[in-house]
């Protein structure tokens, strides 16, 4: 095989049982190939390499490995995914999980480097969110919202919870709602509040 979108397409057939028996090692191959092939700006590639990360990270057809998934995250990101650009930014620890968030902080700590890896994730989540990611558009309202990366500001913070929820995220949603009803970044305004739930 020869063509990187083929190859990735005959992975994501494995991988959804689309006219074969489903095989989550097979698709990992097949996805893994498709990272290594040809021009770095077909999305196919991004798109393999992505999934060759996601494998990695949750253990899927291959020994979990977050290192490795880490490498594949950001290749991706780097060729254009907004899911690789997503993921990245998680793996730089400003993810939900304040477990493996810890983890994160951890290591970098031992770098001496965890406010410069807050920046990179929120760089990355910016990043995914320009593309139109509306889960990352939201991420970066929390990034705002909190100082995680970047200078703590309500209102920015407000207007990518917008962006979000107009994307009809529920997330962002939600967060949208709870900005009008404690006033965070906007005006309070209940009736808003009610609207947005």
């Amino acid at each position: 095989m020869g063509d990187a979108e083929g190859t990735y397409m005959v992975g994501y057939c494995y991988d959804e049982g689309i006219g074969i028996a489903k095989d989550k090692h097979k698709a990992f191959i097949y996805y893994q190939k498709s990272a290594e092939m040809g021009n770095a700006t077909e999305m196919g590639i991004a798109d393999g390499t992505n999934c060759v990360g996601y494998y990695y990270n949750h253990g899927i057809g291959v020994d979990k490995d977050e290192h490795k998934a880490f490498i594949y995250y950001q290749k991706s990101a780097e060729m254009g995914s907004t899911a690789g650009a997503y993921s990245d930014g998680y793996c730089y620890g400003v993810e939900k999980d304040e477990h493996k968030a810890f983890i994160y902080y951890q290591k970098s700590a031992e770098k001496g480097n965890a406010a410069e890896d807050e920046t990179k994730g929120f760089e990355y989540f910016m990043k995914a969110a320009e593309l139109g990611n509306s889960n990352a558009m939201k991420d970066v309202g929390v990034c705002y919202y909190n100082g995680t990366g970047v200078e703590r500001n309500y209102q920015k913070s407000f207007e990518y919870f917008k962006k979000s929820a107009d994307l009809v995220n529920a997330d962002g949603m939600s967060a949208v709602g709870t900005c009008y009803e404690l006033g965070w970044g906007v005006d309070q305004d209940y009736n808003n509040h009610l609207n947005t739930i």
